[in-house]
């Protein structure tokens, strides 16, 4: 029951975070946000740690996962940016698609998990990631950027190619796919550790830049793994 209790909890943690947008109260919204996709993370490796799974976990996580990033998220993202612009409607298009797409993004993974063919890498952007990344003109609010009054075009654009990347047939990074050499371990923990102390005094502006990152390396990853076949994990 733990692990189900764990995505409920983070269920609870969307439905708040829109609560929160509504009342204006962007910064909790986005840190709420951000603990969802925290606890979407959790909630999968709890179950395997305590070899809890079963199959209405796995429905009930993908249940929250379009909850909280395919649904919460886009109207955090309309409330608080397109809401009171003038391309107000463009912004609701713009968020309708982020969410159609997300669901369909889940569906093609819940169909892929009766594949015989696995693989360590993700097809397209995964629903936490997607959400992460629609974010950003957020992010850049809190960074101090009017994206409301001077860039909300621009911004219902990223918000369209976001969605069109958690759809892609692409292949994209999965941590469970990374290795490193044990030489390289201490390394990889200094920076993880360097990473969270940013995280933590400059959470807007780390994770525009984690963004950033992301996106550059998708490319470089979809076309160092093109012969390789692409199934959900």
């Amino acid at each position: 029951m733990l692990p189900n209790i764990v995505t409920i909890f983070g269920i609870c943690v969307g439905l708040t975070a829109v609560r929160m947008a509504l009342q204006d109260n962007i910064n909790t919204a986005l840190y709420l946000l951000v603990f969802a996709m925290i606890l979407d993370a959790v909630d999968g490796r709890l179950a395997r740690a305590l070899q809890s799974e079963s199959k209405i976990g796995a429905e009930l996580d993908t249940l929250a996962d379009f909850f909280n990033f395919g649904i919460a998220t886009p109207l955090v993202i309309y409330f608080t940016i397109f809401a009171n612009t003038e391309a107000s409607r463009f912004g609701w298009i713009a968020v309708m698609i982020f969410s159609v797409c997300c669901a369909l993004r889940l569906a093609r993974f819940n169909v892929s998990q009766s594949s015989d063919v696995k693989s360590v890498n993700f097809v397209g952007v995964p629903a936490p990631a997607l959400a992460c990344l629609g974010l950003s003109p957020l992010f850049l609010v809190m960074a101090g950027v009017d994206v409301a009054e001077h860039y909300a075009v621009p911004a219902i654009i990223f918000v369209v190619i976001c969605a069109g990347l958690a759809v892609g047939t692409f292949p994209t990074m999965s941590l469970k796919g990374i290795t490193f050499p044990a030489s390289m371990r201490l390394l990889v923990i200094l920076l993880v550790v360097i990473f969270l102390i940013c995280l933590i005094v400059f959470p807007w502006h780390t994770l525009l830049v984690a963004n950033a990152i992301y996106l550059l390396m998708i490319p470089i990853f979809a076309y160092a793994n093109r012969s390789k076949p692409a199934v959900d994990i």
